[in-house]
């Protein structure tokens, strides 16, 4: 192969290399225009679902409350971390606290319930409903839904116990 083949394939590798990581800037900046940030400041979605211990939960019902709203998986370490802290916040009973599965069998979830000790409600998420209104696309993410039915806040990955304390005064 000759020096002006090499410097061509050269180029080209450059130049595809360079193309794709402008697409991927571009799809990645259109992807965050359309994130779960978004809907801060809006009316909360309103749904309906049952918990694992058979309670329909009514996001309705609970305006003129707080309420934290949690999406999680059980294969998700960061979940698996922040489970203490809700806990231990949930007890507290300043604020309530749903808890959405995305997708987990009922062994599995309440098997996780089990390990983890847990009191507030949990409902699975089976038709991703929940998540696509909540505009979900990673996990944990937690949001603050004020006594109005507003998200006033949202936060992505593992929330510390010191910021639900936060939220739930």
């Amino acid at each position: 192969m000759n020096k002006k083949n090499k410097r061509l394939i050269y180029r080209t590798c450059v130049i595809t290399t360079l193309v794709i990581m402008v697409g991927y800037t571009m799809y990645t900046l259109l992807l965050d225009n359309n994130s779960t940030q978004s809907i801060v400041g809006n009316e909360a979605a309103k749904f309906v679902g049952e918990s694992m211990n058979d309670e329909i939960i009514e996001l309705e019902e609970l305006k003129g409350e707080k309420v934290i709203l949690n999406f999680w998986g059980s294969w998700c370490e960061p979940c698996k971390r922040e489970m203490p802290a809700f806990e231990k916040v949930y007890n507290n009973k300043e604020v309530n606290i749903i808890s959405v599965n995305l997708g987990d069998s009922n062994l599995v979830v309440n098997e996780f319930i089990q390990r983890y000790n847990l009191s507030f409600p949990v409902i699975v998420d089976r038709d991703s409903s929940i998540k696509q209104s909540y505009k979900i696309d990673r996990l944990p993410a937690s949001f603050l839904i004020n006594s109005e039915g507003i998200i006033e806040d949202y936060f992505e990955g593992e929330i510390s116990e010191q910021q639900l304390n936060k939220w739930s005064n």
